[in-house]
């Protein structure tokens, strides 16, 4: 059955050659799919955006007033989530993979065959569905536990901390703007557990002389030495509708957290290390260590339930 025209994805075109535009709507409305809306520039397409919701922009990358690439970046800085597809011609490929890094979900080149494009608009939908859907199930969930050993490995940790934020905004937990601090709190933490703890360096030692290249070549050593593999970081993530709390544990001795250098003095400012735990606790709403110094626990509570008081900092 064909779905109602208000029921249909909507596409914005951006292209500066009216034939061009002219040539996908058409193309689309023959399709029947969707519902196509077009604009000439950069400019036109970001007011058009402003005044309406779409599911995918096709742009070009060469355009007058305002170049493809700015109008993405402009694009991702108000709609993150938006997708795109790219056309670029002959001789603009480092723009195309510019664009592609920026987060295009594909780039066709002009002159392309129209058969080209309906696929790359179901590829680049299906994507943004599947996630959609995925986000939706953890609206249903009342609460959730993960469990997960990190091995001593930095390569290792970006891909477990978006799965570990994955839950917060659709839970109730953390808006949008909110997940790059949580990010960068997990991450701050958890290259300290593996770094230090499980790893076992000495963050003094890059204050030395020439310490940053020997940190760099002994973090290098020890990540591919199997006698570390076994040193896991342990993290325990527990979601609730009222908060979150994140629990890392590291193998290691641990760190007197109970007498840390100030890291707002100018003295110890310029310093490689020993700002991290500011940067955590500005962007989560407590921090905990246990008595070792060797497991944090960091909450993120859900904006209604926040409480004025921060945590204790030391969990036992």
């Amino acid at each position: 059955m064909a779905l109602a025209d208000d029921a249909k994805p909507r596409i914005l075109v951006v292209d500066d050659e009216e034939d061009i535009r002219r040539l996908l709507t058409t193309f689309f409305q023959k399709d029947g799919r969707y519902r196509v809306d077009t604009a000439c520039d950069g400019e036109e397409g970001l007011k058009a955006i402003r005044g309406d919701s779409y599911s995918l922009v096709i742009t070009d990358l060469r355009m007058p007033n305002l170049p493809g690439l700015s109008f993405i970046r402009k694009l991702l800085a108000l709609w993150p989530n938006l997708p795109f597809v790219v056309f670029t011609g002959y001789g603009e490929i480092d723009d195309a993979i510019e664009a592609l890094r920026l987060g295009a979900f594909n780039f066709l080149r002009k002159p392309w065959d129209l058969d080209q494009v309906i696929p790359a608009v179901e590829k680049a939908l299906a994507v943004v569905e599947r996630t959609r859907k995925k986000q939706q199930v953890y609206t249903f969930i009342d609460s959730l536990r993960m469990e997960v050993s990190l091995p001593p490995r930095l390569e290792e940790k970006d891909p477990v901390i978006e799965h570990l934020i994955d839950p917060l905004v659709p839970m109730g937990l953390a808006s949008e703007s909110d997940l790059r601090n949580v990010f960068l709190a997990l991450d701050e933490t958890l290259n300290n557990s593996i770094v230090y703890g499980a790893l076992g360096l000495d963050a003094a030692m890059r204050d030395e002389e020439s310490g940053h290249g020997r940190f760099q070549e002994m973090l290098q050593e020890r990540e591919s030495d199997p006698s570390y593999q076994n040193r896991v970081v342990k993290i325990h993530a527990d979601y609730r509708r009222e908060e979150a709390r994140f629990r890392i544990r590291d193998p290691g001795e641990g760190f007197d957290y109970k007498n840390l250098p100030d890291p707002t003095d100018p003295a110890n400012l310029m310093k490689e290390h020993g700002r991290g735990l500011l940067l955590v606790q500005c962007f989560m709403d407590g921090v905990a260590f246990n008595e070792k110094g060797n497991e944090v626990t960091l909450i993120k509570k859900q904006p209604s339930v926040r409480e004025e008081s921060p945590e204790a900092e030391n969990a036992g």
